[in-house]
């Protein structure tokens, strides 16, 4: 990424790079049906545990009044592993079966699961810069929109609007990412896909100059 204005903090240009490189990717899943060479391991080593250390952040940031109790019961439900029905036929478990064998694949090759990493020093900046991508999402200009299917709007994708949205868009983000690592072709119509997608064109934008240079 050697053709990026440096800003002269290494780390966001290191997100910066990030979110247009997961962009690119998701642009030529959606064009092609596949990712390119080595698009999967690029996921799965870099993006997923971009979103890993934004998740880390966010159980450090939370606190007992950031929310009111039904909140933080909900929040506290969700602790530990997703709550996610089973399939319930034929076509949904053959494609269960399916997808845990090209997470098995995925994890053999990069050597883990996706799963948090404990927290480190940057998470709470890359939560802050996750938050401001998320408020920025909505108010991206039509012609500035990059997504290749549907409307040219994000108008109508909501600001998280307290910390349970939150939590719930940054496992949304992460899910979308997974699958598309493991090969599972995503549907352009689909508004779990098209948020995932507008998030990395939002951070890309918000990362071209939004820093200005420090050198």
């Amino acid at each position: 990424m050697h053709d990026l204005e440096q800003s002269g903090f290494s780390e966001f240009d290191r997100w910066h790079a990030l979110a247009r490189r997961t962009r690119e990717l998701l642009d030529a899943v959606i064009g092609g049906g596949n990712l390119p060479e080595g698009g999967a391991d690029y996921l799965a080593h870099r993006t997923l545990p971009h979103v890993e250390g934004v998740q880390a952040g966010f159980v450090g940031w939370l606190r007992s009044d950031a929310a009111g109790l039904a909140e933080l019961r909900y929040l506290l439900d969700r602790v530990g592993s997703m709550r996610v029905e089973g399939p319930t036929n034929d076509a949904e478990r053959r494609a269960a079966a399916a997808e845990a064998v090209a997470e098995d694949d995925l994890a053999g090759r990069i050597g883990r699961p996706a799963a948090l990493r404990a927290a480190e020093p940057w998470n709470l900046a890359a939560l802050g810069h996750a938050r401001l991508v998320l408020a920025m999402l909505p108010r991206i200009a039509a012609e500035d929109v990059r997504y290749p299917a549907g409307r040219r709007t994000y108008a109508d994708i909501a600001v998280p609007r307290g910390p349970a949205e939150l939590s719930d868009r940054l496992e949304e983000l992460e899910r979308s990412l997974w699958h598309t690592a493991v090969g599972r072709r995503p549907d352009p119509a689909d508004p779990v896909f098209r948020r995932a997608y507008g998030f990395f064109d939002a951070a890309d934008r918000l990362g071209q100059g939004a820093f200005g240079s420090a050198a």
